[in-house]
């Protein structure tokens, strides 16, 4: 990566950082996936902080310029106690360059933070906010542009500051499990033994990371394992199940996650106790955590989610820092020592029992071209979550494929929506959504057809090729985004329509195909890798080594052994 001649200027108003950065973008980093962090550093102790970037043409060249307004108060999760140095840091594709030859002095005074007062239950005041409610939403409903969702949650806001009540069960419930733990701190002045705690809004899967560090802790005698795994969400927990959780995360050492756990973020955890995040997924895909601060359905600066981590595991040296910016923590609490679920990928014995049990449950599989259609779901989440139906549509697609091809289909866990399957495919066609793993079906597949999904990091692993089916790949990028251009970072063809996409698919499962034999042919506009002639083969052991290097089938092992040698005494 060449030298950035580049300049910053920063305003700062009442705490609040208005930050603009520009420079001249080397020819080599034209067509590329451009990002800028601003990166707050004291001492050892960093926050990535993303900023929106866009390229713009002159007679100079290209010019890249970043933007970004920052509350100083939450940068840090708590107020830093020496100054403050602003560098930055600038991504082209996977390739990260810290730029800290001009860095920004900031004094500790400009990220203290406002003192919260408790608010104090007033119930007459509540009383009064109730008749007063119907007026309250219609002013709101006006002032937010005539959106129900934002008016309803501005007028609770309102409500709550005045009399310290609210009408959300999710708020109420979540600051009873707040009150509670700070109680039973209160009780357990110093924590004794060591107690740690598998806590999760979902069971965990058979093979998954809770499971598997949970069974690796069990086996030492001096680590005592408790779990309060619950699938209700905090706003149907009952009062009785609320303090059992307090009271449980307020005597462990250990809290372990492997997803969102919305209402830990809520307390103030002692300093005994350590977080650590097993994250569910592999690599870096889609934007996730607070690199979406400020957009739909991103939280707002001074959240606190996710912040409270001491600990998290990746799957690559080369998204430390893409975990960093997403969690808000520190670069140096992210280490790449793995993803325990990708250990059995490696487990030769592991995989040939796998596929035995696949073939004697569904015989159809043995000795065919076997295609997995695993696409990810469009929507907000699990409630509004769906697939395009006109998009794929199976029986056009089976006209085409060779003789002896099984189509598996599987959509995301979130979409409950039939697959409609014409007689004459019956025995060709497996709609297996809602069983077995996907993990396990790509054990007996000879072809991946995706979009955005994060399976394709298990799918590189296993070293399955892949075809990606992008047909509203404009549409999705502008609600959701990737942390690397898309078309770069896929290792496999990308495809917009369902005909050429059907056309790839009957070549590439064919049996004469050779991925290594065939450069990219993408059909994606602009210019991109395929104008690089780079083989598909070739691209593939890039993305392993850049999103998979930490993966050995030794995860497990070694976070365990992590956790046990930093946070539990001996």
């Amino acid at each position: 990566m060449k030298k950035i001649n580049y300049r910053i200027t920063v305003n700062i108003n009442d705490q609040v950082m208005k930050l603009g950065f520009r420079g001249k973008l080397p020819d080599d980093m034209k067509d590329r996936k451009i990002r800028i962090q601003a990166i707050f550093t004291q001492r050892q102790v960093d926050r990535r902080f993303p900023m929106e970037v866009r390229l713009e043409d002159t007679d100079l060249g290209t010019q890249i310029m970043a933007d970004a307004e920052i509350e100083l108060p939450y940068v840090f999760y708590t107020p830093p106690r020496h100054k403050v140095n602003l560098i930055f840091a600038l991504w082209c594709g996977t390739e990260e360059r810290i730029l800290d030859d001009q860095p920004f002095p900031i004094q500790k005074e400009q990220f203290a933070r406002p003192e919260t007062r408790t608010r104090k239950r007033n119930l007459l005041k509540f009383a009064l906010c109730t008749v007063g409610l119907p007026f309250l939403l219609v002013k709101d409903y006006l002032e937010e542009g005539k959106n129900k969702e934002k008016a309803k949650h501005r007028a609770n806001d309102t409500v709550y500051r005045v009399s310290g009540y609210n009408y959300s069960p999710r708020q109420r419930n979540t600051d009873y499990f707040a009150v509670k733990y700070d109680s039973y701190v209160a009780r357990t002045k110093t924590l004794s033994g060591n107690k740690v705690l598998f806590l999760s809004e979902r069971l965990p899967e058979e093979g998954g990371n809770l499971q598997l560090i949970k069974k690796q802790l069990e086996a030492e005698p001096d680590i005592e394992v408790t779990e309060f795994i619950h699938t209700k969400t905090v706003d149907a927990l009952k009062k009785k199940e609320l303090r059992e959780c307090a009271r449980k995360c307020a005597e462990a050492k250990v809290i372990i996650l492997e997803d969102f756990y919305p209402q830990l973020h809520r307390l103030s955890i002692r300093r005994e106790t350590k977080v650590v995040q097993l994250w569910h997924a592999c690599g870096a895909f889609k934007t996730f955590g607070l690199t979406r601060m400020g957009k739909q359905g991103g939280a707002p600066q001074s959240s606190m989610n996710h912040r409270n981590y001491d600990f998290v595991s990746v799957s690559s040296e080369t998204i430390r820092g893409i975990y960093a910016e997403a969690f808000a923590i520190p670069t140096g609490k992210v280490k790449a020592l793995g993803v325990p679920r990708t250990d059995c990928l490696f487990d030769w014995e592991y995989k040939k029992q796998r596929r035995e049990q696949l073939y004697e449950k569904y015989p159809m599989l043995r000795d065919s071209r076997v295609i997995l259609f695993a696409p990810t779901f469009r929507g907000d989440g699990n409630k509004d979550a769906h697939y395009p139906k006109d998009a794929f549509d199976v029986n056009r697609f089976m006209e085409e494929m060779p003789e002896n091809t099984v189509c598996i289909v599987k959509h995301h866990p979130f979409v409950h929506q039939p697959v409609t399957v014409e007689p004459r495919w019956q025995d060709r066609v497996l709609d297996l959504t809602g069983q077995d793993h996907i993990n396990d079906l790509m054990l007996v597949s000879d072809l991946l057809i995706t979009d955005y999904s994060s399976s394709v990091f298990e799918a590189a692993l296993l070293e399955l090729p892949m075809l990606f089916y992008a047909f509203d790949q404009e549409e999705y990028m502008a609600s959701r985004d990737f942390y690397f251009a898309y078309e770069e970072m896929v290792p496999g063809p990308v495809k917009k329509t369902f005909r050429s996409m059907t056309k790839k698919a009957a070549k590439m499962i064919d049996a004469q195909w050779n991925p290594a034999d065939e450069a990219l042919d993408n059909d994606f506009s602009g210019k991109g890798s395929s104008d690089e002639g780079i083989k598909e083969g070739e691209k593939m052991n890039r993305f392993r080594e850049a999103f998979l290097s930490a993966l050995d089938g030794h995860s497990t092992e070694r976070i365990s052994k992590y956790i046990k040698d930093n946070y539990l005494s001996q």
